[in-house]
């Protein structure tokens, strides 16, 4: 069900983004390190990560409104930070306005601030959108 995405996934990965209202900024430019869900052929969620070095920022958990509250959300978060962690990120870092309890029970991620993280994530499209600057940040460093 949940697998590393490929490049004929990306339309539907972005028209999912939109429709659940997250920015599609930079997702074709960190395609290579997004997971999807598909059930019955059709893509029900995704999720992405823009990594620079040991750091990752974790970004586009969408899951399609049908599918919602069904625990995919979390399979395809657990999905990406074990892979990621495999190959090396030592630590996540998000931006949310909506998710912050989620990612908090589930997964550990404690809120901070962003400015530790401006020079990691200079080059990230999602990182620096106006619409993302008043968005919750939170980490979860390895091993935490």
């Amino acid at each position: 069900m949940i697998a590393r995405a490929n490049t004929t996934d990306l339309n539907e990965v972005l028209a999912l983004l939109e429709e659940v209202d997250l920015p599609k900024e930079g997702v074709a430019e960190h395609f290579g390190e997004f997971f999807v869900a598909r059930e019955g052929g059709k893509l029900i969620g995704c999720v992405g990560q823009e990594r620079y070095g040991d750091v990752a920022l974790l970004r586009s958990l969408a899951v399609s409104p049908g599918s919602q509250r069904s625990g995919l959300g979390q399979a395809l978060t657990t999905r990406l930070l074990d892979e990621a962690r495999a190959s090396g990120v030592r630590e996540f870092v998000l931006l949310t306005t909506t998710a912050r309890d989620f990612f908090a029970r589930h997964f550990g991620f404690t809120e901070t601030e962003r400015s530790p993280f401006n020079e990691a994530f200079a080059n990230s499209p999602e990182w620096c959108l106006p619409r993302c600057s008043s968005a919750a940040c939170l980490r979860l460093k390895c091993g935490e």
